[in-house]
């Protein structure tokens, strides 16, 4: 995430995700799911602002206008109430550091909402980081990993702001890796949005798993010619959203017929995408995929070029 300092406060730029690989271990006794997962930040960027408030009010106010697909699609909601993940990480920071002052919290939307993206547990993140920065709270980075993990899965992984990790547990053990080489991506969200619990349900009936481990795909991101990366991504969680979503089937179809290389689905979906060569192929991709919900190209290890501060 970059963090720049403002005459009011803070504003944080912080990335999406995607999974290159997801593998589904089992459920635990919690409740929860074992995954092994290597998640890449990707160019596509929330903005939030914070100012302090000499009250104890959380208020935020959420922009999504840039979330919109076309003139005729319905506009997202997103409730600014106690039950946004920005809410809730200010407010569980301002109770474990005992901060009497609040926060004014603007949230500009980029990073399409449920759609296995990571971007409300991202947003979670820069709220953790900026307000320990911002209420001079003093949290230590352990303790701030401790709150992430309480919030969500993927939270620790925007915590650390790597480029590339490899993720355990409930995706709160973060081993952060290096990326040696360019990433281009084409992420392309159908309409609508899925369930990561009517997912997780759906993969339960299956229980759906790959014998490959996670150091074999880091080795395929890192290969010179990355002529083995299709063969090893995986999604666990793809076979069930599909059972789900015919529009995931529909997607990955359409980018089946126009790519050649890597294609999944991202965490429980619906968000889907290829991976490209090089920029030019990416963009090209992404013309001929036009009228297919939204599309971007972004670069893989979305923090790489300068946008990095934590």
């Amino acid at each position: 995430m970059l963090i720049e300092s403002s005459p009011t406060g803070l504003t944080v730029h912080t990335p999406a995700k995607v999974n290159l690989f997801l593998n589904v271990i089992g459920k635990r006794p919690d409740g929860y799911h074992d995954l092994e997962t290597v998640m890449l930040a990707v160019g596509l960027f929330d903005t939030l602002t914070f100012e302090i408030l000499d009250r104890r009010d959380i208020e935020l106010s959420c922009d999504l206008s840039a979330l919109s697909d076309s003139p005729t699609t319905d506009a997202p909601v997103l409730s600014s109430g106690d039950d946004n993940l920005v809410v809730k990480a200010a407010r569980l920071i301002q109770s474990e550091a005992n901060v009497s002052a609040g926060a004014r919290i603007g949230l500009l939307k980029r990073i399409p909402m449920q759609a296995g993206l990571g971007g409300g547990s991202s947003d979670a993140a820069a709220t953790l980081v900026a307000l320990n920065r911002l209420w001079n709270a003093g949290l230590s980075t352990q303790r701030l990993h401790e709150l992430a993990a309480r919030l969500g899965s993927d939270v620790n992984f925007f915590l650390d702001s790597p480029d590339l990790a490899i993720c355990r547990g409930r995706g709160e053990r973060i081993e952060a890796r290096p990326l040696t080489q360019p990433m281009w991506l084409v992420l392309v969200k159908p309409a609508g949005g899925l369930s990561t619990r009517d997912v997780f349900q759906e993969w339960a009936r299956t229980g759906t798993t790959s014998p490959l481990d996670c150091d074999r795909v880091i080795d395929a991101i890192n290969d010179s010619d990355s002529s083995g990366l299709p063969h090893v991504l995986w999604n666990s969680l793809e076979a069930p959203a599909r059972q789900l979503s015919p529009e995931i089937q529909a997607t990955l179809g359409r980018l089946r017929a126009c790519h050649r290389g890597g294609l999944l689905m991202s965490g429980s979906g619906p968000c889907c995408f290829a991976v490209c060569g090089s920029r030019e192929e990416a963009e090209t991709l992404a013309g001929r995929l036009s009228g297919t919900g939204m599309v971007a190209v972004v670069e893989g290890g979305g923090l790489a070029g300068g946008r990095r501060s934590c």
